[in-house]
């Protein structure tokens, strides 16, 4: 049986839901899958240049910023870029154009340090997902944008419920791989969708 390395986000909230169902897939087309976790912005660099063969999931915008990556074309996650601030602090889109204000992105080629290139403020690049929310709650930052995930919430793994919150732009998440292997696509497509009706739907209707 081949073997496959793909890359993992540091969400573990994301990677535990979506792994049992790229298995099932890539084992349906006589692939076994070697999950590899690595930061988000050195993944996707290295997935495009052929040194790791695939992406667990990523946002399609991810396509505007590298050319050797192809989607596989099943939704895996729906969600939202969202704004988080505290409690004192203007939460507002505007806020985002203020010279004055640090925001807190995802470092590298992300959604959200994507979404900041045409802002005023000063962005601060953190490794994922959860550091975002930690430097929140400790008040180290007062505002940074972290991914909503329709089914599993925030990805910052924090207490929404303590924090101002402004939903900046719906997006989707797929499977991707490196260009080699698109010859792949039509019988993954195939396993993936088998792979979600085996283990049940992963996007909220």
């Amino acid at each position: 049986m081949k073997t496959l390395h793909i890359t993992v986000p540091l969400s573990d909230k994301l990677s535990n839901r979506l792994e049992k169902y790229l298995a099932y897939a890539y084992e349906q087309i006589g692939y076994k899958v070697v999950f590899d976790k690595i930061l988000p912005a050195r993944a996707r660099k290295m997935v495009d240049a052929g040194q790791l063969d695939g992406m667990m999931v990523a946002e399609k915008e991810i396509e505007q910023a590298f050319n050797h990556l192809v989607r596989v074309p099943v939704m895996l996650a729906k969600g939202s870029l969202m704004l988080y601030c505290n409690k004192d602090v203007d939460c507002q889109l505007s806020a985002l154009d203020n010279p004055n204000h640090t925001v807190g992105v995802i470092s590298g080629n992300s959604i959200s340090s994507h979404f900041m290139q045409k802002k005023q403020a000063v962005t601060h690049g953190l490794k994922s997902d959860q550091l975002l929310g930690t430097m929140l709650t400790k008040g180290r930052l007062n505002y940074v944008l972290i991914v909503n995930e329709a089914h599993l919430g925030s990805l910052g793994n924090f207490d929404e419920r303590l924090f101002q919150k402004v939903e900046l732009y719906q997006t989707e998440g797929y499977h991707y791989l490196y260009m080699k292997h698109k010859l792949l696509l039509p019988k993954l497509t195939k396993a993936l969708k088998l792979a979600i009706k085996k283990f049940g739907p992963l996007i909220k209707a």
